[in-house]
């Protein structure tokens, strides 16, 4: 059987990727102390503790990021405004607002798993895989995303 395109491009897939090919991540997340309130991040930001910002190293800015703390499984959405944490073996700082969400602003630290969350261009090819069809309502079978882009729908 000849070796064909489609066994390349997995393998491919298979090499490229270093363990973040699926945007997951996990380790250790701490967050920004209050008196970082009021100063300027990376970005060019004001950073405000009460907004769910966070910290990465290598994420672009306005990438948004689920941030599940694994020790209670609570879930919260941040968008990367700064570049950090400098403290070896952290992956991630989020700000206090969501440090408190998360469930972990008394402890410091938490074990946390980081995925990347789609963003606009991402979110058009779900037309591509609920395609819209005349006289068949498929609407109810569409993944409703779970911020807000746009207009509603």
């Amino acid at each position: 059987m000849p070796f064909r395109l489609v066994h390349i491009i997995l393998l491919l897939v298979a090499f490229a990727g270093t363990g973040d090919v699926w945007g997951q991540e996990e380790g250790l997340a701490s967050y920004y102390h209050n008196r970082f309130h009021g100063r300027k991040a990376a970005s060019g930001r004001v950073h405000d503790a009460d907004e769910l910002v966070a910290a990465h190293r290598t994420y672009p800015f306005g990438t948004f990021l689920r941030v599940t703390n694994l020790s209670n499984m609570r879930r919260v959405i941040v968008c990367v405004t700064d570049r950090g944490p400098f403290r070896k073996g952290r992956i991630i700082d989020v700000s206090a607002g969501a440090a408190e969400l998360l469930g972990f602003k008394k402890k410091g630290l938490a074990r946390v798993r980081i995925e990347v969350v789609p963003g606009k261009i991402d979110l058009s090819l779900l037309d591509l895989l609920y395609p819209k069809i005349p006289f068949l309502e498929v609407d109810h079978l569409r993944v409703r995303p779970p911020y807000k882009i746009g207009k509603e729908r």
